[in-house]
């Protein structure tokens, strides 16, 4: 898993990109998921605690659309 950090409205708040992979029926897709925080501790604190529903969300977006590029892209609820 790799994250980049990116500026929203003002300088406090941020959006942070983490990207995983994941695997499902032998099909492997690489994804991404935006988590607006504070600071990264955060965002990565929220990742974590919401990764069964980012997971159901990334495995449900498999079966029925994908980008172009190949990425599914999530927004945490």
């Amino acid at each position: 898993m790799r994250h980049e950090r990116t500026t929203i409205g003002d300088e406090e708040s941020a959006g942070y990109t983490f990207f995983f992979q994941i695997a499902n029926d032998g099909r492997r897709r690489a994804c991404c998921v935006q988590v607006d925080a504070l600071s990264i501790h955060e965002a990565s604190a929220l990742f974590q605690q919401k990764w069964s529903i980012i997971e159901r969300m990334a495995r449900d977006s498999m079966k029925t659309s994908v980008s172009d590029d190949g990425v599914i892209k999530l927004a945490v609820p």
